[in-house]
């Protein structure tokens, strides 16, 4: 039985760019399906620090402003009618992230390269040939990272070529991708891509990738559940320190497993691309201040951004993670505002003016830390997942002219 559909409030913005300066104020006009509705509006900095809230009756326009450089959010709520969201942003170019770096935060990620590189990678490259066919030949790869755990990887080659570009790329929060997912994602960017483009996919998780999508669910829970940290395996070994950490283990592994393939003969060294949205975008930043070989960074909707945020009001934690939020001095080493300084390649940016999982205004002080070549995209209308029309088709277009194929 299809789910009856309930009717809309609507919010939008007096300027289509949403874009303000400081000391200017943002007209909401707030609409709905049913005219006449009484809504409650709430005004917040991004979903964290609520700053009024208003009753009114539909349609109406609301005039407010943000008295620092960020995202006004504003809700809009009534029973029985979808939630109306529209966010504004206040000179997003002056937001710098609320806590600086780690006083030793180079020094560590020097340190713990170094100390990955004391202890053999023990590569393997596996066929699977049930996925290789005339034109690609695909492959399991594992090695070995830090706290005698594995990573893993799935690598789709162009057969008897040379100079290959390549496509690394990282997936978003949850399983990740077993070796079925990976081919339906290979279809994907082939769809924007030349085929002549090496894919590497780097595994989340320190276990084996299962086949399919039914079999990695199950691994999946009981793996999630092994590490008793709760739902999320971002949580897992906070508690005992920054080196006992998902994040540290998963970020080492990806750098040694980037590093590893982009040295294959077969693979062009000077265009090799990384890709990711979401946990992806954040690794995404996190690989490419760390792998020398990366050329390019597209970041979408990155996670983990300016984990401090919180502590002033101006945004709430990636998905208002209680862990994360109790463990910040911690998340202080895994933040892409402190990787940023680091990267000196071009990097493409996205962030959703209404999104409640990554929000913009943490982006924001992640992407003002970008001292080359940057873009961001405003996804003005949209949340964490979705976007207009044209996002994914110039993504994928920066993206392949970073591969060389546009030339």
């Amino acid at each position: 039985m299809e789910e009856k559909k309930l009717p809309l409030i609507t919010i939008r913005c007096d300027r289509p760019s949403h874009v303000y300066r400081m000391g200017e104020y943002a007209v909401f006009e707030i609409t709905s399906e049913i005219p006449g509705v009484e809504v409650e509006a709430t005004f917040t900095a991004d979903g964290e620090a609520e700053l009024e809230r208003f009753k009114i009756t539909t349609p109406c326009s609301l005039k407010y402003t943000l008295p620092f450089p960020g995202f006004l959010r504003c809700t809009a709520e009534a029973d029985g009618m979808t939630k109306g969201l529209a966010g504004a942003a206040f000179d997003p170019g002056a937001i710098r992230p609320v806590l600086p770096a780690p006083e030793d935060f180079q020094k560590f990620w020097q340190n713990a390269l170094a100390k990955q590189e004391m202890f053999p990678a023990n590569f393997h490259s596996e066929e699977l040939t049930s996925f290789s066919d005339e034109k690609f030949q695909v492959f399991l790869l594992e090695c070995d990272t830090v706290n005698n755990q594995k990573c893993y990887a799935h690598l789709r080659m162009p057969r008897n070529k040379s100079n290959i570009p390549m496509l690394v790329y990282y997936d978003g929060a949850g399983p990740s991708l077993c070796n079925e997912y990976f081919m339906l994602h290979c279809k994907t960017a082939y769809r924007y891509l030349s085929d002549e483009v090496a894919h590497l996919a780097i595994f989340t998780h320190p276990y084996r990738p299962p086949m399919t999508r039914k079999e990695h669910e199950n691994i999946h829970k009981e793996y999630v559940d092994s590490l008793g940290s709760g739902s999320s395996y971002w949580n897992s070994g906070l508690e005992k320190g920054v080196e006992h950490t998902f994040f540290y283990r998963a970020i080492l592994g990806a750098v040694r497993m980037c590093n590893i393939v982009s040295e294959m003969p077969e693979i062009d060294k000077t265009h090799i691309t990384c890709l990711g949205g979401s946990q992806g975008g954040g690794f995404g930043i996190f690989i490419t201040a760390l792998c020398p070989h990366i050329n390019a960074v597209c970041s979408g909707v990155p996670a983990f951004c300016d984990c401090g945020g919180f502590l002033a009001g101006h945004h709430s934690t990636t998905s208002e993670n209680p862990v994360l939020r109790k463990y910040y001095k911690h998340m202080r080493y895994f933040d892409p505002a402190n990787f940023a300084p680091m990267i000196k390649v071009p990097v493409y940016m996205s962030c959703g003016f209404i999104d409640t999982t990554c929000q913009p205004s943490g982006i924001y002080a992640v992407y003002n830390e970008l001292h080359g070549n940057k873009i961001m995209f405003h996804k003005t209308l949209h949340g964490h997942a979705d976007g207009p029309a044209e996002y994914a088709p110039l993504l994928w277009f920066w993206v392949g002219c970073h591969l060389g194929l546009h030339k």
